[in-house]
């Protein structure tokens, strides 16, 4: 599993990538992202797929950029703009975060109109309407659509990831990591508690020993028996029905 970071400070992203994470990414996405997480206290740059994309994407690509996401798309006609866009000239990642965007993810996969796909949880939450951003990871949700990209053999996220020796996190992160594993994602994508917790707050050699762990958490669970597997899953479920219980309480 490779690891990524979202980041916009340039001193954390050179320490992120002396420490062995694959892929730093810059969140370039504004355009109504404040509004649908008004109080969420979530990560916002700049803007999605607009008149002025086709300028941008030169821009960024020309600085050097491996790698464009398409975030809150919901129909075929703009994931096919968008690839319009970049041209070949790197290698694209749809961000499925809303439920017309799983709606068509048939229709992206067969017509291979990304590289890869990551799902993003928080949005997806908010566009399902669900009471925590792991119900689609305990109602099978996730698990077809994972199947269906794994089918094609196209590269995955699924969700965050925290810290692992956080400990004060309503669900035990290395459950929600050994789903990760479970469903073969391949790409982890470093959450926003971990990222704000290692900008603010990390002292000397912090960001490496917590990165040493999630690398070790990943290679136990890829090695576990598939009942290792089923059995954190089953505890992952009971946790998050706990806490969904808690705060309908």
């Amino acid at each position: 599993m490779e690891l990524c970071l979202i980041t916009d400070k340039t001193e954390f992203a050179a320490e992120a990538e002396k420490v062995g994470i694959e892929r730093i990414m810059l969140d370039l996405e504004r355009t109504g992202k404040r509004k649908r997480q008004m109080g969420r206290d979530l990560f916002i740059s700049d803007h999605i797929l607009s008149h002025k994309s086709c300028e941008e994407i030169d821009a960024v690509i020309e600085a050097g950029a491996d790698f464009m996401m398409l975030p809150y798309f919901h129909s075929v006609d703009e994931v096919r703009g968008f690839r319009s866009l970049v041209a070949a000239r790197a290698k694209t990642i749809l961000l499925v975060e809303t439920k017309s965007a799983v709606e068509i993810l048939p229709t992206l996969v067969k017509e291979r109109l990304g590289d890869e796909v990551h799902i993003g949880l928080n949005d997806l939450r908010i566009s399902l309407g669900n009471r925590t951003i792991f119900d689609p990871l305990c109602n099978g949700m996730i698990e077809r659509l994972s199947a269906l990209l794994r089918g094609e053999k196209i590269p995955f996220g699924v969700g965050g990831i925290a810290r692992l020796s956080h400990d004060r996190l309503p669900i035990n992160p290395e459950h929600v990591l050994a789903e990760q594993v479970r469903l073969e994602a391949g790409i982890g994508w470093l959450g926003r508690s971990f990222r704000e917790d290692m900008e603010n707050r990390r002292r000397p050699g912090e960001l490496a020993c917590e990165v040493e762990l999630i690398r070790k958490a990943i290679k136990k669970w890829e090695s576990a028996p598939e009942e290792a597997l089923a059995a954190k899953r089953k505890i992952l479920r009971e946790e998050v029905g706990g806490w969904e219980a808690a705060i309908n309480a």
